[in-house]
């Protein structure tokens, strides 16, 4: 008994805590919507050295990141790829004492953003470009056709605003509606000049006309791509597992 009773004075229990917590982590979301994040939690004490005192993860801790990572939607709108829990030491004023971080890489959801909010965006630019095919001599009606949709997208622009990340740089979506706000102006334009010009030269009008059409809309789809896979071959560690062939290719 006296020896049952030294081993429980020895036991000390350093820090407990429950309840629920916030942490911040800093994004890169120049990928918005096709990001990738790494979610970090550092865990460390300063009240022993490394050599006195050293964590170690239960085997409780990792079934629960496990089980947290197998779980279907538990962080909404993200996709949990991975998470681990790796020793993570802290030096402060030349003496080391241990620390624990968990790691989480989620991918987000885009499915959201592309038949909500890009999808849409495209149908009202294919209806601002149907104005080309538009007789030229109908001016009205081809300008009629093209202000309303590019009032369409500026509208459009409010709605989705909320869902849209303010920062200081572009990122993706950003890039999507800036140059679908320059497609949506462009048919104003040659609907302008192709009037003038039917006017003086009506061979010449037909084969501008026949520019316009072929290339127009075909345009914009391809720098929609290309800003796509070029943001994310600029940070291909935060982007989709989709899109992460692209780190792979060089």
């Amino acid at each position: 008994n006296n020896l049952d009773e030294k081993k429980i004075t020895e036991l000390e229990v350093k820090y407990q805590s429950e309840g629920v917590y916030k942490f911040k982590e800093n994004y890169n979301l120049r990928n918005f919507p096709f990001d990738k994040q790494k979610l970090k939690i550092w865990l460390y004490q300063t009240i022993n050295p490394i050599e006195v005192y050293q964590a170690v993860p239960s085997t409780l801790t990792e079934q629960n990141l496990i089980q947290f990572s197998d779980k279907e939607n538990n962080i909404p709108g993200w996709r949990v790829l991975k998470s681990e829990v790796n020793f993570k030491p802290i030096k402060i004023n030349d003496i080391f004492f241990d620390g624990l971080e968990l790691s989480i890489d989620i991918e987000r959801k885009s499915s959201y953003y592309i038949f909500k909010i890009i999808f849409p965006i495209i149908l009202i630019l294919m209806v601002c470009w149907s104005a080309v095919w538009i007789d030229p001599k109908e001016i009205e009606s081809r300008l009629t056709v093209t202000i309303v949709c590019l009032l369409s997208l500026i509208a459009y622009n409010f709605v989705i605003d909320s869902e849209l990340p303010k920062l200081e740089y572009l990122t993706i979506m950003d890039y999507i509606i800036l140059v679908s706000y320059v497609y949506a102006t462009i048919p104003n334009f040659l609907s302008i000049y192709s009037f003038e010009l039917q006017k003086k030269n009506r061979k010449l009008t037909e084969r501008y006309e026949l520019y316009e059409k072929k290339y127009g809309l075909p345009s914009y789809l391809i720098i929609i791509i290309l800003i796509i896979l070029i943001n994310a071959n600029l940070s291909p560690d935060h982007a989709i597992s989709s899109l992460s062939w692209l780190a792979n290719s060089k």
